[in-house]
């Protein structure tokens, strides 16, 4: 067993960390209302009962005639039964006219009501018109191609339980039972601050030495992809009063604060000495590859995670730590990607004892590396996924049949 170091400490394992992470985070509990149209994707936060029987009538499910099982009970080629044509119903139209009388039929649109009298529904293409008559050749039972009152939610149930991740179908449901109005669990506010004296804002001018930050706006859009609320800050330089202010101004405004850059072990790293001190570290230091620096800590009742500096390592550990985080405050299910099997294009070397995610990209059922370093954003952008690698492993030959995970972003896992 190879055994790793960070800052003189052993490093952490994988899932240990996780688990002490979603331990430590705590679940959004503050409310809204918002309109229904808004709230795809979003958290149910109170129930929802049906206030009538949906459909609230018997309805037709074809374009036909309505018509009694009675009159028709005995019908069949050689013996059809003739019914007159009384007038029509259209969708919309009111239930309780007309009233149908034995020997009669009303022409009925699909979703229509069926008059009063008539229980089953015969198909356009089942019968013959002959003027104001129809020609029946063929029996069918009582309630043939017709939806009963109740037969989707009865008055009274439960159609959408608290905690209901709404998806297109349950805000439609929420829609046929009348709701205009929802509400919902509040979106986790992320706070994300970049540090570093090198750190500008796009489409400001760069000083010699400076970059633009990437991190932010990745992390930015990740974050609202996983139902959470992300808040901007101006990226502070690597000045520890600088940073104390911007951790409280940050503190003040969000549920948890993600901090990118500052947490490795180098003299110009002072995030986690001014968390040690502000509050209580979880884990600083993990057994994994990219990103061994990643640190999480409790300050002011707040989470508060730090990811690498470097924009892919920065990316691809908030994948494993942060979607996760969030999606609990979020009230969401835990995010599983979409997995796919491919074969590796070429050998790998991972490192011992360190559990690897090695950014992929697919190729017609290949699976090649795109992992340049840390320092690239381009070894994500030009990746389908990524491929866990057990810290037991050091070699990967090509040819060998691998797992790919895929960045399905946005894309909801519901359980």
């Amino acid at each position: 067993m190879t055994y790793h170091y960070f800052g003189g400490k052993p490093l952490i394992d994988f899932e240990a960390a996780v688990e002490i992470l979603l331990s430590a985070c705590p679940m959004v509990s503050s409310v809204e209302v918002v309109p229904i149209d808004a709230c795809v994707r979003r958290v149910l936060a109170e129930s929802l009962a049906a206030k009538e029987d949906v459909p609230a009538f018997n309805r037709s499910t074809m374009d036909g005639f309505a018509v009694r099982s009675e009159d028709i009970r005995r019908a069949c080629p050689d013996e059809p039964v003739v019914l007159s044509v009384r007038g029509s119903i259209a969708a919309g139209a009111d239930p309780s006219a007309p009233v149908l009388t034995p020997g009669t039929a009303v022409q009925i649109a699909t979703g229509a009501p069926l008059p009063t009298g008539a229980d089953v529904v015969v198909p356009f293409e089942d019968v013959e018109r002959e003027d104001q008559k129809i020609i029946v050749r063929k029996s069918l039972p009582s309630f043939k191609n017709v939806t009963l009152r109740g037969a989707d939610i009865r008055a009274g149930t439960v159609a959408v339980k608290r905690g209901d991740y709404l998806s297109p179908a349950r805000v439609a449901v929420a829609a046929g039972l009348g709701y205009d109005r929802l509400t919902v669990f509040c979106k986790p506010r992320v706070v994300l601050l970049s540090s570093g004296d090198e750190v500008q804002r796009p489409g400001r001018s760069l000083k010699p030495g400076q970059v633009y930050d990437m991190n932010s706006f990745a992390l930015s859009a990740l974050v609202s992809d996983h139902g959470g609320q992300p808040l901007l800050m101006e990226a502070v330089p690597d000045a520890e009063d600088d940073l104390n202010q911007a951790l409280t101004r940050a503190l003040s405004q969000g549920d948890f604060v993600v901090l990118s850059a500052g947490s490795s072990v180098g003299e110009r790293d002072l995030m986690p000495r001014i968390l040690r001190r502000r509050g209580r570290i979880l884990f600083h230091g993990v057994a994994i590859r990219p990103g061994r620096p990643v640190l999480s800590a409790i300050v002011d009742g707040r989470l508060v995670l730090n990811l690498p500096g470097f924009p892919a390592s920065c990316l691809m550990v908030a994948y494993l730590f942060l979607v996760p985080a969030l999606r609990k405050a979020a009230h969401l299910p835990q995010w599983k990607p979409r997995t796919k099997t491919a074969v590796l294009g070429e050998p790998i070397t991972s490192p011992p004892g360190l559990r690897h995610f090695l950014p992929v990209r697919m190729e017609k059922g290949i699976a090649r590396s795109v992992f340049k370093e840390s320092g690239t954003i381009t070894s994500l952008s030009e990746a389908d996924g990524y491929i866990d690698i057990d810290p037991s492993i050091v070699q990967l030959p090509e040819g060998e049949q691998v797992t790919v995970h895929l960045f399905d972003d946005g894309a909801e896992n519901v359980s």
